[in-house]
C-alpha cells in the first residue's frame, strides 16, 4: 500500500469513530479512532463538496458521497481540510467529467443543484428556488463563463444577468470545467 500523503490530513475532533483521512494512489484510507484503516477505492467515491466556512459562524467542512450511501461522510475541524478536498477534486475531476458527458449524450441534459440548473446541448436553463420566479433560459452565446467560486459553488456569468448565478454543486470545479467545455464546443 503506497501512501502518497503519509501523515494524512490531520485528526478529526468531533467524530469519535474517525481519526484521520489519507490519500492513497488507489483511493482514500479512513483511519478509525482505534487505528484501524478502511480503504476506499476511487470508484467508491461519487462526489465531494467543500465549504471553507465563515458564513454565519459556520466552520470549515467537507462531505464525501460514497456510491450507494444515503448520507455523505461529513468531515469538520480536520487540519488541511482545504488541501484534502483540492486533491480529491483533482483526482476525481476526469471521472466526473466523463460521467457528465455520458449523461448529456444519453439523457440529453445534465441537472445540477437538484434541478435548479439544467445543461443541454443548446444552453442552460435556470429554475430559481422561488416558485413564482420565472425560469430563465440562456443560449450558449449568452453564457460568458463558468467557474468554481471560492466558496465551492458553481458560478455562471451571463451577458444579460447583472449578478452571477451561484449554485451549491458538489465538485463545482469539475462542473465548471464541464460547462466551459460544452460552451466552447457550441460556439
Amino acid at each position: 500500500m503506497a501512501i502518497t500523503a503519509a501523515s494524512g490530513y490531520g485528526r478529526l475532533r468531533p467524530t469519535p469513530g474517525l481519526r484521520a483521512v489519507r490519500v492513497h494512489e488507489h483511493g482514500l484510507v479512513l483511519v478509525g479512532a482505534d487505528g484501524t484503516e478502511q480503504p476506499l477505492p476511487w470508484s467508491a467515491v461519487e462526489a465531494t463538496e467543500y465549504s471553507p466556512g465563515g458564513r454565519h459562524g459556520v466552520g470549515e467542512q467537507g462531505r464525501i458521497w460514497l456510491v450507494g450511501a444515503d448520507e455523505p461522510l461529513a468531515l469538520a475541524q480536520l487540519r488541511q481540510l482545504d488541501e484534502l478536498f483540492r486533491e480529491l477534486d483533482e483526482r476525481l475531476r476526469p471521472t466526473l467529467r466523463a460521467a457528465l458527458h455520458e449523461a448529456l449524450r444519453t439523457e440529453g441534459g445534465v441537472r445540477f443543484a437538484r434541478g435548479r440548473l439544467t445543461l443541454t446541448a443548446g444552453g442552460l436553463v435556470h429554475r430559481p428556488p422561488h416558485p413564482l420566479a420565472a425560469t430563465e433560459a440562456f443560449r450558449w452565446a449568452e453564457v460568458r463563463s463558468a467557474r468554481a467560486s471560492e466558496l465551492g459553488e458553481l458560478e455562471i456569468r451571463t451577458h444579460s444577468a447583472g449578478l452571477p448565478l451561484t449554485l451549491p454543486v458538489p465538485n463545482a470545479g469539475a462542473a465548471a470545467a464541464f460547462v466551459e467545455e460544452v460552451r466552447a464546443r457550441s460556439l
